[in-house]
């Protein structure tokens, strides 16, 4: 049985959103400078608020459309190293919840390619490991992917995992860090307002059955104030109160930090996205992680909350509109 790992394991970062996690992880193994809110700003992922219509869903945080995963991606690039996408196609289940034979054959594809990725000693950000979420593979034993995953983060093991166990909705995606990339600081912070703005106001493709943007927290709103509760009611609204309050965190450390890259003021739009981290961080508190109930109590007073953070972020992306305007 072969086994290789990296020289330099990279190591999933707190997060609530894996994918920051799992990149973070790996830039740091890489050598370079970054911290946890230049990959939230940056990749384009703080700026989103994200609703589903119908159902206060866990899927809400990373639901939207592919053209936004696609420049995402892309975005990721200016933290500086330059990033290939593997794509292998479909991994879907039979009726017995088995991998098809159709996609045994695409996670082999991808593992061979991943194989090749370790046997270069740069390690992979992955899609659907163990469940779906963003994790890192640092090694190869066999026909396993040696891991780095959220487990480690909450004190279960990570154990490794075969290239078939995976669970990857939408299709197998790995991502090679290839090589450093030098950039303009100055660009990247404009470029990033920019982009962050127009995902904030919601200017960009959106899903059917979802709604991003400002209007997205009176979707959120109407879920809390008027929707029939089912079991994943409770786990979907605290998973997206705490992807929110940490996105929208990591946005006001971004601009206070790009405040003195750009010469105009960042200052007002970073104290208003403060002020929304509070708040949101007060529906996080009502609604934390772990089992709980759907309470009209608690759904009316986060419902009151998300009123407040709606006017908070309008302001906020108004005075970055201000800025963007000037320069």
């Amino acid at each position: 049985m072969i086994e290789k790992n990296v020289s330099n394991p990279a190591k999933m970062q707190p997060s609530w959103f894996s994918y920051q996690g799992a990149v973070l992880g790996v830039l740091k193994s890489l050598g370079l400078d970054v911290e946890l809110s230049d990959v939230i700003a940056v990749s384009g992922y703080g700026w989103i608020t994200n609703a589903m219509k119908k159902h206060l869903c866990p899927s809400a945080p990373s639901a939207y459309h592919q053209d936004i995963w696609m420049d995402n991606y892309a975005a990721t690039e200016n933290l500086g190293y330059k990033i290939d996408l593997i794509t292998s196609g479909l991994f879907e289940w039979d009726e017995k919840q088995k991998p098809t034979p159709e996609a045994r054959v695409n996670a082999k594809k991808q593992y061979d390619a991943v194989v090749k990725e370790i046997d270069a000693d740069r390690p992979v950000v992955m899609w659907g490991i163990p469940i779906p979420e963003y994790g890192i593979v640092n090694g190869y034993k066999g026909e396993e992917y040696i891991v780095s995953t959220f487990r480690s983060l909450i004190g279960q093991p990570d154990t490794p995992i075969h290239y078939t166990g995976l669970m990857s909705p939408g299709g197998l995606l790995s991502m090679r860090f290839t090589e450093p990339k030098t950039f303009d600081p100055k660009q990247v912070a404009i470029k990033t307002l920019k982009r962050g703005y127009k995902l904030g106001t919601g200017n960009v493709p959106q899903l059917q059955e979802y709604v991003l943007g400002l209007d997205a927290y009176d979707v959120l709103v109407k879920n809390l104030t008027e929707e029939t509760f089912d079991e994943n009611s409770h786990h979907g609204t605290a998973y997206t109160m705490a992807c929110l309050m940490e996105a929208k965190w990591g946005v006001s450390e971004y601009l206070k930090k790009v405040n003195r890259t750009i010469e105009e003021n960042l200052i007002p739009a970073s104290e208003k996205y403060d002020e929304l981290h509070q708040v949101l961080n007060k529906c996080h508190e009502v609604f934390p992680l772990g089992p709980g109930e759907m309470t009209k109590k608690k759904c009316t007073k986060v419902a009151n909350l998300l009123g407040e953070a709606k006017e908070l972020e309008t302001t906020a992306l108004e005075l970055l509109g201000n800025v963007i305007d000037a320069g």
